[in-house]
């Protein structure tokens, strides 16, 4: 795991490039500790930052090839490096080194672009090709690991954070007023979108082409969720198992000591299980807990630790600091409103005490079918069948509304909210679950100078893309492919990505292996989600793995205890910074609006934790950066 940045130059340079990439490197340092370099010729630059995980010794960047003609940055793992470089090896590629950028490199030089085709793993990388006069940048497929990049008439410059972008001359600290719309709907950014003006993140599953006519974006993967043809075999449960433990088995190699991030849910669980079955010795294993509250999540890790004979390490997160606050708006580059980054931070920093590498169970939840919005979809889908479809929006609202109250039933007998539940079309009712601040509240908090500048935006926008992009599945495998293309992609691997790399530490996502998601992607909706239960098919295939409490507990969110915070200093500093004359966010809120709002949710009139949280984490950005 590494840092990358660099540019590319078409005309003369009017600064000194050297020192601009070792700016743009330094920045980065946190990234790649370990070691460091830089690239300059004929106008190419690249830059590394490097943490050493595989062949400390000889995995030295930027990787020259021998004739010179090629130069390549690589930030990530390619986790198939071995096989590769055998396959390479046989028809007479020489090697030097042990190193997946080598091996990168020499696939490059057999088959052109079309090499990112055969990597399985988490990477972003520039390959600069002298001879062709031109730079190649690409993402992963499912977007583990980050790329920034900004274009200007006769120059291109990309790093794997903002922040070193803002090291290269004439890059804009300006504000997208877009994305601050943007932030308050998600609590994040999407991409290609960025919260500065000119510079966009490139999307997963995607590559650029950089020449004197231009730069050129092709999307090279997707995730397809139609239904294996009528006839094909859906798998068994052994050979998901089988598919599962080979994921996390491929993402084992390393020359430093790997560990594991453990929640307690059946995903990072089942990780640790396979890990436990591989590797030699004790596996550490590491989990956040909240000292003074009811944490079933610290107790089911515990009893996974025990089961699989792990060194469990706990690592206890208080309410975060102002210095905490500040250190991550930094690490994290852009306003990021999702308070579970505060754990993973703290947790991070614990675990590189101890590891280099760890291995999480993030994307159980989007590929198995584990989010409630897909059970409560399911159940959507089953009530509108009863229904003529042109009209079952109106006839299931009208009778959700005459049909009795119902609270003193169990939940699943409760008419009310399951017809009103069904009345919702998909996009809508997803639309409204992922929106932090309503369209009422906005109206309320926007200045409005602020709602004139975003005439004519559409926040989500987006989501409309993806749920037309996906029209040809079924509902709930579009929730899935949304999820994938927005919340987990910009959400939850940048919330890792960001809270990890801080530290030095290298996380691993084997269940978003792209050829296991690939396979359970196009498995029937009911194998993954039904009957108001989510995750079947993978529950089944791991009997026997994972202990039973923890096979079967109610999926729970990684939730710390923000009113409680808020309560407390968090609460202090937002009154001290938020309500400010001289704040940030005022140049976009309303002070009268957001003090109204803090009082009412101080007064228990309406619980808006979140919403104040994410204002909180907009003024501590603004203040860090600009």
């Amino acid at each position: 795991m590494c840092g990358i940045a660099g540019f590319l130059r078409f005309g003369p340079s009017p600064f000194d490039p050297h020192a601009v990439l070792h700016r743009m490197g330094e920045a980065l340092h946190h990234r790649g500790p370990d070691d460091g370099g830089v690239y300059f010729r004929d106008g190419a630059g690249l830059a590394h930052r490097r943490l050493s995980v595989v062949d400390p010794e000889g995995g030295a960047q930027p990787f020259v090839s021998e004739d010179g003609r090629t130069v390549l940055v690589l930030n990530g793992e390619i986790y198939n490096h071995d096989e590769l470089r055998n396959e390479l090896a046989q028809r007479g590629h020489p090697f030097r080194t042990r190193s997946d950028t080598e091996v990168l490199l020499r696939l490059y030089e057999e088959m052109g672009i079309a090499c990112i085709g055969r990597l399985r793993g988490m990477f972003s990388f520039a390959l600069y090709d002298h001879r062709e006069r031109r730079l190649w940048v690409a993402r992963d497929r499912i977007g583990v690991k980050p790329l920034y990049y900004v274009q200007h008439a006769d120059e291109f410059a990309f790093g794997s954070e903002l922040k070193s972008l803002l090291e290269y001359p004439g890059v804009s600290r300006a504000v997208d007023e877009r994305s601050i719309d943007d932030f308050f709907t998600f609590g994040y950014v999407p991409s290609p979108r960025t919260v500065m003006n000119g510079i966009s993140k490139l999307e997963a599953g995607n590559f650029l082409l950089v020449t004197e006519r231009g730069v050129e974006r092709t999307q090279y993967w997707d995730l397809d969720f139609t239904p294996r043809e009528s006839g094909g075999r859906t798998p068994s449960d052994v050979e998901l198992r089988r598919s599962l433990e080979e994921a996390v088995a491929e993402q084992l190699g390393a020359d430093v000591p790997v560990g594991a991030l453990l929640s307690g849910g059946i995903d990072s669980t089942a990780v640790l299980g396979f890990m436990a079955e591989r590797m030699s010795g004790s596996t550490p294993s590491f989990t956040a807990s909240f000292p003074g509250t009811r944490d079933e999540d610290r107790e089911c890790a515990k009893v996974a630790a025990e089961r699989y004979g792990s060194r469990w390490h706990e690592v206890e997160v208080s309410e975060p600091s102002v210095e905490l606050l500040d250190r991550m708006a930094w690490h994290f580059d852009e306003p990021f409103a999702d308070p579970s980054a505060v754990p993973t931070f703290v947790l991070c920093e614990g675990a590189r005490k101890q590891v280099t590498v760890c291995l999480s169970g993030d994307g159980g939840d989007e590929s198995f079918g584990g989010y409630r919005r897909y059970r409560d979809n399911e159940t959507r889908r089953a009530i509108r069948r009863l229904v003529p479809n042109h009209r079952a929006g109106a006839v299931l609202a009208a009778a959700g509304r005459a049909v009795p109250d119902g609270r003193w039933l169990p939940k699943p007998l409760r008419l009310r909210p399951l017809l009103r539940l069904a009345a919702v079309e998909p996009r809508l009712a997803y639309s409204g679950e992922m929106s932090i601040c309503d369209e009422a509240s906005k109206q309320r908090l926007y200045r409005g100078t602020f709602r004139l500048a975003l005439a004519g935006h559409d926040s989500l926008s987006v989501v409309r893309a993806c749920f037309d992009r996906s029209a040809r599945w079924d509902s709930t495998s579009q929730l899935q492919y949304v999820d994938f293309k927005t919340y987990l992609a910009d959400g939850i691997l940048t919330k890792v990505d960001r809270a990890s790399m801080a530290h030095g530490l290298e996380v691993r996502v084997p269940l978003l292996d792209h050829a296991l998601v690939e396979l359970v992607a196009r498995l029937p909706s009911s194998s993954k989600v039904a009957w108001g239960r989510g995750k079947r098919h993978l529950v089944r295939s791991l009997r026997g793995i994972v202990p039973p409490r923890i096979l079967h507990r109610k999926k729970r969110g990684f939730t710390p205890p923000l009113n409680r915070w808020l309560e407390g200093g968090v609460g202090s500093l937002f009154e001290r910074r938020v309500l400010a004359e001289d704040s940030f966010v005022s140049r976009f809120l309303d002070t009268d609006a957001v003090r109204s709002l803090w009082n009412d949710h101080r007064a228990r009139i309406v619980d808006r934790a979140q919403l104040i949280w994410s204002i909180l984490v907009l003024e501590t950005w603004g203040r860090r950066f600009l």
